[in-house]
């Protein structure tokens, strides 16, 4: 290694351990336990030593000073009179305390076996993003391997809204590749909705369009509030549901009443959902 490197390597970890620790004290001080992303920042640096340790610290540093950064703009311009440093860590910890997108939680007795999958997007009305998709994945590996789970139930801690399907704010920062290799992940974890060996209930509420109607439409029954309606508005963006409606749509409702709620792009609510 040459002393240039040396000395680069020595300088990224000087600044990432004064940010992660910055951010684990304040978590400390305040009484509460650090979000899943400091904890994920730390143990990823500490795993990935031996493979690359400098692209480790660089890309956990990113994210952190990102997140940092934004924390202090919005801070400032908030006009706040506390110290700067205090101002600053305690909106990166008001973030980084947000909630997971995806939560699981296990209903004690007399309910003891049902797993409650909530969705807990509300900024994007539950869209499916990266991350959400990630948690979705996660929650199913986890209720696949619990012995002690016989039913599921997929539903939104997001009033007026069950999923607005596909995160395309996100997507459009996306290359070619990646939208590419999100539809398919997507279209493999709503496979896994289907292939788990106990029941799948969709607890619907609100919208469910897109993929929000394709993950529903993955679950062995669904469950709908009066105030639910349904879509498939892909048409209208000049593509297709990709990950399963035009398969499981037609399976339930017939080819040619699928056809046509995949043509037109038409929401329709419960009442015509059950009569389907």
């Amino acid at each position: 290694m040459s002393h240039a490197t040396a000395t680069a390597t020595a300088d990224e970890s000087v600044e990432f351990g004064r940010l992660l620790t910055g951010v684990l004290l304040t978590c400390h001080e305040s009484n509460v336990y650090p979000s899943a992303t400091v904890v994920d920042s730390a143990s990823a640096l500490s795993s990935a030593q031996h493979q690359s340790p400098t692209l480790a610290r660089l890309s956990t540093m990113r994210g952190l000073r990102g997140l940092l950064a934004v924390s202090g703009r919005r801070a400032a311009a908030s006009g706040a009179s506390s110290s700067p440093h205090s101002v600053l860590f305690a909106r990166a910890l008001q973030i980084l305390s947000q909630p997971e997108p995806v939560r699981l939680h296990k209903l004690s007795a007399p309910d003891s076996g049902i797993v409650e999958l909530r969705l807990e997007r509300p900024e994007a009305r539950n869209a499916i993003g990266k991350e959400m998709l990630k948690g979705l994945r996660s929650a199913m590996d986890k209720v696949g391997a619990d012995p002690t789970a016989n039913v599921v139930l997929v539903a939104s801690s997001v009033p007026k809204v069950f999923c607005a399907g596909a995160d395309l704010k996100e997507r459009r920062l996306m290359g070619p590749s990646e939208v590419r290799e999100f539809v398919n992940t997507l279209r493999a974890t709503f496979s896994s909705f289907e292939a788990l060996p106990i029941p799948t209930i969709a607890v619907v509420e609100g919208a469910a369009f897109g993929g929000g109607l394709e993950l529903a439409l993955s679950c062995d029954l669904r469950i709908c509030g009066e105030s639910a309606t349904f879509s498939l508005p892909e048409t209208g963006l000049a593509i297709i549901p990709g990950a399963g409606g035009t398969q499981r749509l037609p399976r339930i409702v017939g080819r040619a009443r699928a056809k046509e709620l995949i043509f037109t792009g038409r929401r329709f609510d419960a009442t015509e959902a059950v009569n389907m």
